[in-house]
């Protein structure tokens, strides 16, 4: 079954087998005058080699043996083989490529290393790492060998030897790798194309080392194409063989977290080749983009092509339509970028940015409003708020789940910069409540943070709180008359002749004992008509 979101992997293989290597066999092998012969390719799995040839686990076992058998135990054990078979046949595509082709073209037409690195990128990692895995599963199928059976042999236990390939060390490797190797598919073919096209010495020496048998016209776009492929066969395997495998039994659990495992490795590699597409796109639709092409942005900034690779990423782009104030609407391309919205029209087979009746093309994420266009199910609104004047870009997609999809993926990105910024900048609210956390801490007596000096790495000296020459307390500020050796007379509160309190100031007229009249701009007499 196909492994769901992979869209830059390809999704089946089996053609595909190792070696640790013989010496004096790899000049033999791209010698041009000497016929290759299959063990010298395969080294110590030539033996090996002959015991996988058969074309399924059955033919190899004795037909007796096999009617006492359950038909879940022989299905589990034709999984197996094929899991073996595939994979040593992987490991010969891998040495093809690296002992006939890569070294082949380095010894015989002295092609630049970097030029065969860029066909074969990470080959030596890969050759490595699917050569340790065939020898551990090809050591349990030796471990499993059948009393008085030559080449018979049941594995009751595989997903130890599964999960450790999928997981940590390894894991990390495989992603790295793989990524590596499926993001370069395209370019590594285009590379070949063009010294094919170009070379006649190349064309020369690829027809002669097809023609042998150890090749076996297995060319060299062909070896990559299989190499890509290789990773999305494993989880159809392990769900086969889990699926023959019974819950009790020891290897489900470790047969179900392999299968977890090598869909996260795919998952990662099939992201590594969807981010390097986009850089491609992004450099290629940079190359288009005429140089003098610039637009000012809402915000009064200038936006050039060069502004177009200063840090950003390419998340999205595609076919869409502007409408104008006349309501036409106008072809453009858009680039979702990192933090930015562009349309780009072109205009004598160059990108330029788009002309909208004076409004920008060139849009910040920031502050940005996506809605819905009432009664337009494949339009939205984009508007740029923050500013004394927002404006608002009216954009139409060929269909709903296009428009969809769009405002989806736009949203995303203005959450990623409004996280990002978060982290970065936290608000002063937050910052205040740290504070306000620290001094309640202080208050309750309960630990405050380190306060050891940073270069004595002991407690810090409090301050001085005795007298320096005498050492005793300090002493405190005289608080009695100097002269009576009493207290000092606390200020006079009442009246000196009467004692008792000061008479508050008169607020009644003294005549008439009534309320003064207040002064006389406070009203104004009513004038007769």
């Amino acid at each position: 079954m196909p492994i769901k979101g992979i869209r830059y992997l390809s999704h089946s293989t089996d053609s595909l087998c190792k070696t640790n290597l013989v010496n004096e066999s790899t000049e033999s092998l791209t010698d041009e005058g000497t016929e290759m012969i299959d063990s010298q390719l395969m080294g110590e799995f030539e033996e090996d080699l002959k015991e996988l040839e058969a074309d399924s686990w059955s033919n190899v076992m004795d037909s007796n043996f096999l009617k006492h058998l359950k038909k879940d135990v022989i299905k589990r054990q034709e999984v197996i083989y094929e899991l073996m078979q595939t994979e040593m046949h992987h490991v010969r595509t891998l040495l093809i490529m690296m002992e006939v082709y890569s070294k082949g073209l380095v010894k015989k037409l002295q092609l630049e290393p970097q030029t065969v690195d860029r066909l074969f990128p990470a080959l030596g990692e890969l050759l490595d790492l699917h050569t340790s895995f065939l020898t551990r599963l090809l050591e349990r199928k030796r471990e499993s060998q059948l009393e008085g059976e030559d080449r018979g042999f049941i594995i009751n236990k595989i997903g130890d030897i599964l999960e450790t390939q999928f997981s940590g060390t390894k894991a990390a490797i495989m992603k790295r790798v793989y990524g590596k190797f499926c993001s370069r598919h395209n370019e590594a073919v285009n590379i070949y194309k063009e010294l094919h096209s170009k070379d006649k010495r190349f064309q020369a020496f690829i027809r002669k080392k097809m023609s042998s048998s150890i090749v076996r016209r297995l060319g060299i776009p062909e070896c990559i194409l299989l190499v890509t492929q290789r990773i999305t066969k494993y989880p159809v395997l392990m769900q086969r063989i889990l699926h023959h495998t019974k819950e009790n039994e020891e290897d489900h659990d470790d047969l179900s977290d392999a299968l977890y495992q090598v869909k996260e490795v795919i998952t990662a590699v099939d992201s590594k080749v969807n981010e390097h597409e986009k850089k491609r796109r992004l450099k290629d639709i940079y190359s288009r983009t005429d140089s003098k092409s610039i637009m000012r942005m809402k915000s009064g900034q200038m936006f050039a092509r060069e502004d177009l690779l200063r840090g950003r990423r390419l998340l999205y782009d595609g076919p869409l339509q502007l409408k104008n104030s006349q309501g036409k609407l106008k072809d453009v391309t858009a680039m979702l970028l990192s933090d930015i919205v562009v349309f780009l029209q072109e205009k004598d087979q160059k990108f330029v940015f788009a002309s909208l009746d004076q409004r920008s093309t060139v849009l910040s994420l920031q502050k940005l409003i996506v809605r819905e266009v009432a009664n337009e199910e494949k339009g939205l609104f984009l508007i740029t708020a923050g500013t004394e004047k927002p404006e608002m870009v009216e954009v139409h997609t060929a269909t709903k789940e296009e428009r969809n999809t769009w405002m989806q993926i736009i949203q995303e990105a203005m959450q990623s910069i409004e996280k990002y910024e978060d982290e970065e900048n936290p608000s002063e609210t937050e910052e205040d409540k740290r504070l306000l956390e620290t001094k309640a801490k202080e208050m309750r007596g309960e630990e405050t943070p380190l306060t050891i000096d940073p270069l004595s790495h002991s407690q810090p000296i409090p301050p001085i709180t005795t007298d320096p020459l005498s050492h005793t307390q300090p002493i405190p500020p005289i608080t009695i008359d100097p002269l009576s050796h009493s207290q000092p007379i606390p200020p006079i509160t009442t009246d000196p002749l009467s004692h008792s309190q000061p008479i508050p100031p008169i607020t009644t007229d003294p005549l008439s004992h009534t309320q003064p009249i207040p002064p006389r701009d406070c009203w104004r007499p009513k004038l007769r008509r």
